[in-house]
């Protein structure tokens, strides 16, 4: 009786044991899946020679429009006076944001991008580029504010609220894997029942 009860107990504790690890699983995965960056134009720290019409920030995965109308993405452009160059409000199009610009004098430039990311929580960064164009090539006066939503972005800024319920775990492998989950627990509580219950046919030592 005694074997049984104990072949009891470790079904249970093996049956808890896979829940906790799926639990672990299921909860992990969104924590980790933020966008990031994959190729930006122009290059980051790159040096470039000829006029920047638009700047362009690829991500691994879609970047969201919770909104639909663009209010939670922030691509900005600035020289080193805090002036801006980017022309209009920044475009979402699938993993890239472009924004229009007309660069000013030659010198160092500052991108700052944010994003809400294909799990939901928003991410930020900057990078920069030095421009070195030749000559003819027209020089803008950039303007004070940003033209878009007025103010400048902050790396590592929090975005607009993002609507609750996002994630990057899709319904079908949360299925799956309770699915693997409890048939796991249920052939461990088949095989440590049989264990136990041929136990009981001996006799206890």
């Amino acid at each position: 009786m005694r074997r049984a009860s104990r072949g009891l107990v470790a079904a249970i504790g093996a049956a808890a044991l896979l829940g906790g690890l799926a639990g672990s699983v299921l909860v992990a995965g969104p924590a980790s899946a933020h966008d990031y960056v994959v190729s930006t134009t122009p290059k980051a720290d790159s040096t470039v020679d000829a006029a920047v019409p638009t700047v362009d920030v690829t991500f691994d995965d879609v970047v969201l429009d919770p909104q639909r109308d663009g209010s939670t993405t922030v691509l900005q452009v600035t020289d080193p006076a805090g002036k801006h160059f980017e022309t209009s409000c920044p475009a979402v199009s699938g993993r890239t944001i472009s924004v229009p610009t007309a660069l000013g004098d030659a010198g160092q430039y500052t991108v700052t991008w944010r994003i809400v990311s294909a799990d939901g929580h928003p991410v930020s960064g900057t990078f920069g580029f030095d421009y070195r164009p030749g000559s003819g090539v027209p020089s803008a006066a950039g303007q004070a504010a940003a033209p878009c939503g007025g103010s400048t972005a902050k790396a590592g800024a929090a975005t607009s609220t993002v609507t609750s319920g996002s994630s990057s775990v899709s319904p079908g492998v949360v299925v799956g894997v309770v699915g693997v989950v409890v048939l796991l627990a249920a052939v461990v509580v088949v095989l440590l029942t049989r264990r136990a219950r041929r136990s009981l046919d001996e006799p206890d030592a």
